[in-house]
């Protein structure tokens, strides 16, 4: 009788050991997905900025030979940020709850 219950000590033992094992190796499988997609956002969008900024600046030079200025192109450029920052700010809370949505969506449908 002693012996059976030290067989299922060891069992039981074995068994929340197996599971504390897998539950670590889950934990590890999400943690690297989440920083493997982060990485790969870092870099497409590093990619994206560079390609945004060269445009920019070659429609700025493009507008400035068009106009025939040395830099009235860079100042229609800027007048459009300084909008687009402006639209930016007033709908703030709209464009974070649909950033927000759109996180949620992707990460519901990785992990399904």
């Amino acid at each position: 009788m002693l012996s059976q219950l030290e067989e299922i000590k060891d069992t039981l033992f074995k068994y929340f050991e197996t599971r504390i094992d897998l539950f670590k190796i889950e934990t590890r499988d999400k943690i690297e997905r989440a920083v493997v997609m982060g990485i790969y956002a870092a870099i497409l969008l590093c990619i994206g900025l560079t390609i945004l900024i060269l445009l920019v600046i070659l429609l700025g030079t493009f507008l400035n030979k068009w106009l025939h200025s040395d830099y009235l192109g860079f100042v229609i450029l800027l007048g459009v940020f300084i909008i687009k920052l402006t639209v930016t700010i007033i709908w703030r809370e709209t464009w974070i709850k649909l950033i927000r949505k759109i996180i949620v969506r992707f990460v519901s449908t990785k992990e399904e």
